[in-house]
C-alpha cells in the first residue's frame, strides 16, 4: 500500500509539473511573441485561385510594371502591347514565397514610420495578387532593406503594421519584365523532359548556298524502334537523332524579336508530332553578330537566336552516322 501511495504521489507531481511547463509555454510573453512573428502574406488555399500578379517598381526606378496573367493554366507576361509566355517556375517561386509562413516580426505600427522605411505608395515596390472576382488577394508594399542587408520591410496597403522579413523577393520584385520571359521555342517544355517520343518526323531544310542553289533537306522518320533517314549513310545513329530532337524541343532564343519586314531565308525546321500537329521554325539571315530571327508557327512568336544556337539546329549530315 505504501508503494502505491508513493507512485500515485509521484504521478501527481509529474502531472502538475507538466501543466506548469505547458502553461509557461502558452503564457510566456516571449513565446507568444515568437508565434505572432510567424506570418504568411497569402492565406492557405489562395495559391490555386491566383490568376494575376502585378509588380510595380518604385517611381524612381523608371521601370515598367511586370504584369503576369494566367490563362488556361499557362502564365503570360505582358509587354509592348502583347503577351509573351512567362516562366512558370519563376511565378511559382514567387507565389510559394508569398504563401510561406516565416518569421515576419512587427517593427512599426505608426504611419509616421512608412516614409522612413520606404513603405509609401510610389517609394515601395508594390505586389498585387488577384484571383477570380471580388477584391484582390494581396496588395503588398516592399520597402527598403534593414541595416544588415538581409531583411526587408513590408506592409499591406491600407494597414499601418510594418513587418521585417528575410529578403527573398528582391530578385523577383526588382526584375524587369524580360526576366520573366519563357524563351523556349516550345514553352510547354519548361521544367520537364521534352516528349521526344512524340516526334514522328523531322525535316531539316538548310538555307541555299552562296550561289543560291537549294540544299537537300534531311528527313528523319521514326520507326517502331529507331529512325529512318534519306541521308546517304550506312546506318543512322538513332541516339544522336534523339539528342538532336531534344535540342530542338528545348531550344530557345535570347529575347523575343519583331519579325515585321524580316526575310526568312535561313532555313526551316519542320516537326511533325504523333497527334497530327506540325510546327515549323523559320530562320532569317544573320546580322553582323551572327544573330538571326526565328519565327515559330502557331503562336506567331519570333525570337532572336545566337549563331551558336543556330549551328546546333542545322548540323552536318555526318553527325547522324554510326
Amino acid at each position: 500500500m505504501e508503494y502505491r501511495k508513493k507512485v500515485a504521489l509521484l504521478s501527481c507531481v509529474v502531472a502538475a509539473l507538466s501543466l506548469v511547463y505547458v502553461a509557461t509555454l502558452v503564457f510566456n510573453p516571449a513565446t507568444r511573441g515568437e508565434r505572432a512573428d510567424f506570418h504568411a502574406w497569402l492565406k492557405p488555399g489562395d495559391a490555386a485561385g491566383i490568376d494575376g500578379i502585378s509588380i510595380t517598381p518604385p517611381h524612381s526606378d523608371g521601370a515598367e510594371p511586370v504584369v503576369l496573367t494566367r490563362r488556361l493554366g499557362n502564365w503570360y507576361v505582358g509587354g509592348q502591347g502583347r503577351n509573351y509566355p512567362a516562366r512558370a517556375t519563376l511565378v511559382d517561386d514567387l507565389i510559394t514565397e508569398l504563401s510561406r509562413r516565416a518569421p515576419y516580426p512587427v517593427r512599426a505600427t505608426s504611419p509616421a514610420a512608412h516614409a522612413r522605411l520606404s513603405l509609401t505608395l510610389g517609394e515601395a515596390t508594390r505586389i498585387t495578387v488577384s484571383g477570380g472576382v471580388g477584391p484582390g488577394l494581396l496588395d503588398l508594399l516592399v520597402g527598403q532593406s534593414d541595416s544588415s542587408g538581409r531583411g526587408v520591410y513590408m506592409r499591406r496597403t491600407g494597414e499601418n503594421e510594418a513587418r521585417l522579413g528575410e529578403d527573398r523577393l528582391s530578385l523577383n520584385t526588382l526584375a524587369r519584365p524580360e526576366r520573366w520571359h519563357n524563351l523556349l521555342f516550345f514553352p510547354e517544355n519548361e521544367g520537364g523532359m521534352p516528349p521526344v517520343q512524340d516526334v514522328m518526323r523531322l525535316t531539316v531544310s538548310p538555307p541555299a548556298d552562296a550561289e543560291g542553289n537549294p540544299a537537300s533537306p534531311m528527313v528523319f522518320t521514326r520507326t517502331a524502334r529507331s529512325w529512318e533517314t534519306n541521308l546517304e549513310i550506312e546506318a543512322v545513329n538513332s541516339l544522336r537523332v534523339d539528342s538532336f530532337v531534344r535540342d530542338i524541343l528545348m531550344g530557345s532564343g535570347d529575347a523575343f524579336a519583331d519579325a515585321e519586314g524580316a526575310v526568312f531565308d535561313g532555313g526551316r525546321l519542320t516537326i511533325e508530332f504523333s497527334g497530327g500537329g506540325v510546327t515549323t521554325l523559320d530562320f532569317g539571315s544573320p546580322d553582323g553578330n551572327g544573330t538571326r530571327i526565328a519565327l515559330v508557327s502557331g503562336g506567331g512568336l519570333a525570337y532572336s537566336v545566337t549563331g551558336w544556337m543556330y549551328g546546333r539546329l542545322f548540323p552536318s549530315p555526318e553527325t547522324f552516322s554510326l
